[in-house]
């Protein structure tokens, strides 16, 4: 009877000792550094930097088509009131973006740094980067910037609209 008892309290051990060991692993794939809130984080972020692009690119469209309808009812073509430097000039005056400065304070052509809380929500989070709109080429790009300065173009501000 001794041995039975004896037994059974080792095996009891070795269970408790297995349930602490799986829930060490239980809890290391939730909060561990490759856990599954370090996984929701990384997405959420992904959806901000999507986010602002779409958000400004919306606020675009949406001084195109009030521009528009002022080319209609004039009688004038889109082209004459609306362009890249109207856009620019929209993005400024709404305070969007700002003119980029240099170390020395000088303005960076074509670099303008994007105010995202212009553009969020209340609810929502600000990611840990900056926003930037480039000029690249003969695009705008937005471009986002993390925590350690690396650059990631994000897509392109849609200033050509189609009717």
């Amino acid at each position: 009877m001794l041995k039975e008892d004896g037994l059974a309290y080792q095996v009891l051990v070795l269970v408790i000792i297995i349930i602490i060991a799986a829930a060490g692993v239980l809890i290391n794939k939730v909060i561990g550094k490759n856990g599954m809130l370090n996984k929701v984080a990384e997405v959420e972020t992904e959806f901000g930097k999507e986010d602002v692009l779409e958000k400004i690119n919306y606020k675009v469209t949406q001084k195109f088509i009030e521009l528009n309808n002022v080319a209609k009812e004039n009688n004038q073509n889109i082209s004459d009131l609306y362009n890249r430097d109207v856009v620019i000039e929209f993005l400024k005056q709404n305070l969007i973006i700002v003119e980029t400065h240099d170390e020395e304070g000088n303005f960076v052509e074509g670099v303008y740094d994007i105010d995202v809380s212009k553009l969020k929500d209340e609810n929502e989070t600000q990611n840990a980067g900056t926003f930037k709109l480039e000029r690249m080429e003969d695009k705008d790009m937005v471009v986002y910037y993390n925590e350690n300065n690396e650059p990631e173009q994000i897509g392109e501000l849609q200033i050509q609209q189609t009717i």
